[in-house]
């Protein structure tokens, strides 16, 4: 099995999760209107002159969001964006690299192309013809 690891940045994995917590701020916020006022996908789209499709679009991630499209879709569930810059929190869970006491060591050593100090790795090799010289 081939397996892949993707590094896409840290710049690129902090947009990507800025998005997605908008959309899912959105996507709770019209749930809760749904089931409080019975606020449908297309009674947004009425209220904003566009046709349902582009709010599905939007809400989905299939178009890009803008500032403009996030204050008219609040205005049209009749709530206010906010707006917060601060620090990050780091916790485990973030998939985030954390510091181990590994990081800072040398590589490890090959001995008799093994990793790791095998049955053979402290033999003198005199007395073992099977390790080199």
């Amino acid at each position: 099995m081939t397996l892949f690891q993707f590094d896409i940045g840290d710049r690129a994995r902090k947009t990507g999760r800025l998005i997605g917590r908008v959309r899912h701020e959105l996507i709770r916020a019209l749930s809760e209107k749904r089931a409080k006022e019975r606020v449908t996908q297309q009674a947004l789209a009425e209220k904003l002159g566009v046709h349902r499709s582009l709010i599905n679009r939007q809400l989905s991630g299939e178009t890009n969001l803008t500032l403009r499209s996030l204050a008219d879709l609040a205005w049209a569930m009749d709530m206010e964006l906010v707006f917060e810059l601060r620090e990050p929190v780091r916790g485990s869970g973030q998939n985030e690299q954390i510091e181990t006491s590994t990081v800072s060591h040398a590589p490890p050593k090959i001995v008799n192309g093994r990793r790791g100090g095998g049955s053979n790795a402290n033999a003198d090799p005199e007395t073992n013809p099977d390790t080199p010289a």
